[in-house]
């Protein structure tokens, strides 16, 4: 019997600290219930999509990026009440080569994830200087997007080549200097299943 007892309140104290500790690895970022607005930044990327995947399954949806003069990603996010219902999915994107993020965004973006154009920064670092997009997807979309990265030094060839996307169905939606121009175009379509 009174094994029985302890082994019973062993198991009882087990399932207690891996309750707590579930509990801590999803409840990372600190939020007021009445709290409207967060701001989350961090280094790395992976932090930021967990901490992001958080906040939205409360009802958060985000509004701005911003880098940090420490290097750092920051997103302004806000709470939204039907968001909590039926939440937002986010894809943080961050490439050193422009051809790289091309082929990424237009692989979120026929998933349904659409670029957010004020969450385009360049991330710089002590050894990596990367060029972060963060993608949404609203919930039960059936539209998907094409994309197409402009670059060029010269004002002239990139007036060219933007006229050139347009014709072809792409509408600008943000703009990065990095060196050189960086015009991101997008074209809606369907989402694939």
């Amino acid at each position: 019997m009174r094994n029985n007892i302890f082994a019973l309140a062993l198991l009882l104290t087990l399932t207690t600290s891996v309750a707590s500790q579930d509990k801590d690895k999803t409840d990372k970022v600190p939020i007021d219930p009445d709290q409207n607005y967060l701001v989350l930044s961090t280094k790395k990327i992976k932090t930021i999509e967990k901490e992001i995947e958080e906040v939205t399954a409360k009802g958060f949806r985000v509004l701005y990026g911003a880098p940090t003069q420490q290097f750092d990603m920051a997103l302004l996010l806000q709470r939204v009440p039907e968001a909590a219902e039926t939440p937002y999915s986010y894809k943080v994107m961050a490439t050193v080569r422009n051809k790289t993020m091309e082929k990424e965004i237009n692989e979120a973006g026929s998933q349904g994830y659409r670029l957010l154009p004020r969450t385009v920064i360049f991330k710089q670092g002590f050894f990596v200087n990367e060029l972060v997009m963060l993608m949404e997807r609203e919930p039960k979309s059936r539209r998907g997007y094409v994309y197409r990265l402009i670059t060029a030094t010269k004002e002239t060839k990139l007036h060219k080549k933007i006229e050139q996307s347009m014709a072809e169905g792409f509408a600008p939606v943000t703009m990065i200097i990095i060196g050189e121009h960086i015009i991101v175009m997008e074209k809606e379509t369907a989402a694939t299943p």
